[in-house]
């Protein structure tokens, strides 16, 4: 356990002292998957639209090889039932943290993958902690739990609804205003005809395409009794690693686990055609709109999945951060400002310093697509934010988190 707690520690704890001013902070790490509907009407566009989709920018992308799954009529707890299922049989749980520790066909594991994701850190107060230290295996366990513990995973049921009548409707009005366009023919006649088959063939999709997403919501458990029996009986690297312990590891079935955190339910929101080029824009900029739109919700119902992101640069009264109308911004919104600090045990905490609210007209419009449609505040690159309050000066690096409170916020440590 010793020679573990080594090797590890002296990469990881150099790697975490990093001033107060840097604005990176550990992420949370995602991992997506769609529940494909073979018998459905447009699955193939949805499966299609949603294999090219990125990882939501706040969070690591921490996808595995299988990003759908096939499924069958279930609906409800059955589903519900399903999913788990398939978690457990595939043994999904062990399969992400397998990816955080790099394991290769031979069973050994490294950890580069935390070394990388671990340079988010920020403002440790105490950069020279032994690493032989009781201080420094708590840091260890503390870096375990926010990077490992805030692994998550959304499954995604996607559901199209049928809107035909409607896309009928838009294609006979676009074909009747074509028709009254007087004294056109020749190259310049096929190039409107042309221009019109497709405004026709898009507003049909545009018009048409209507999806209802439930997104399920599960976290990995990582905690000491599974840090502990992993590190003691299953971490070695190269030159280390056994096929006793290759396959002790792979027969383990019971210490890695998912636990279901929830679910949101949502129907996709009108579709703008401006910027749409071509029908696959339509199933791209619907899926994501309404999967970060369930990502906002699911994050505004459970803490534990709430996103902090860096204030980039204070000036006054005034502070930007990288975050926007895909985050769920509204006029209305009102963020916490954490600063990063460590407990008397080393583990970490954010204590609230006060709380700001984005000002209307400097709200980044970051939504998929938002630039393609021209939408106002696209261009802005983060959203400017008013203080409202404040028991500490505030400065770059510090963390904003959506409030879910009115008045005061009592300190909220990670591990909670």
């Amino acid at each position: 356990m010793r020679r573990i707690f080594t090797i590890i520690l002296s990469i990881l704890l150099p790697m975490m002292a990093i001033c107060q001013q840097s604005d990176k902070y550990m992420r949370s790490s995602l991992y997506s998957i769609l529940l494909s509907h073979p018998e459905q009407k447009m699955d193939k566009e949805i499966t299609s639209a949603f294999m090219k989709l990125k990882t939501p920018d706040k969070f690591n992308n921490h996808d595995l090889s299988v990003k759908y799954i096939t499924t069958t009529k279930a609906k409800g707890d059955d589903l519900e039932q399903m999913i788990s299922s398939f978690l457990y049989v595939n043994q999904v749980p062990k399969r992400m943290i397998s990816k955080w520790f790099n394991r290769d066909e031979n069973g050994a594991f490294d950890i580069d993958l935390l070394k990388e994701r671990g340079l988010y850190g920020t403002s440790w107060q105490d950069n020279q902690i032994s690493k032989f230290t009781i201080r420094g295996k708590a840091e260890l366990a503390d870096a375990g739990e926010q990077l490992i513990g805030n692994t998550f995973l959304v499954v995604n049921n996607v559901r199209y609804i049928d809107k035909e009548k409607n896309a009928q409707i838009a294609k006979i009005i676009l074909s009747a205003i074509a028709s009254f366009i007087p004294g056109v023919g020749g190259a310049v006649g096929d190039l409107i005809k042309n221009v019109v088959d497709l405004a026709s063939q898009i507003a049909n999709l545009i018009a048409g395409f209507t999806v209802k997403i439930t997104t399920y919501l599960y976290q990995i458990e990582w905690n000491d009794e599974v840090a502990n029996t992993f590190y003691n009986q299953y971490y070695a690297d190269k030159k280390h690693i056994t096929p006793e312990m290759k396959a002790t590891f792979e027969s383990d079935t019971t210490l890695f686990r998912i636990k279901y955190i929830g679910r949101f339910t949502s129907t996709s929101s009108k579709t703008v055609a401006r910027g749409i080029q071509e029908p696959s824009d339509v199933f791209r900029k619907v899926l994501a709109r309404a999967i970060d739109r369930n990502i906002v919700d699911l994050q505004r119902k459970y803490d534990v999945f709430k996103v902090k992101v860096p204030v980039l640069a204070v000036k006054g009264d005034r502070l930007t951060a990288p975050i926007g109308m895909k985050e769920g911004i509204t006029a209305t919104s009102k963020y916490e400002v954490l600063e990063r600090v460590l407990s008397k045990d080393g583990k970490t905490q954010y204590q609230q310093v006060g709380v700001v609210r984005p000002i209307k007209d400097l709200i980044w419009d970051n939504r998929y697509m938002s630039v393609e449609e021209e939408a106002d505040g696209a261009e802005l690159g983060y959203t400017t934010f008013e203080k409202v309050s404040e028991t500490k000066e505030f400065y770059a690096g510090m963390l904003l988190r959506e409030a879910s409170f009115s008045g005061s916020v009592v300190d909220e440590s990670e591990d909670d």
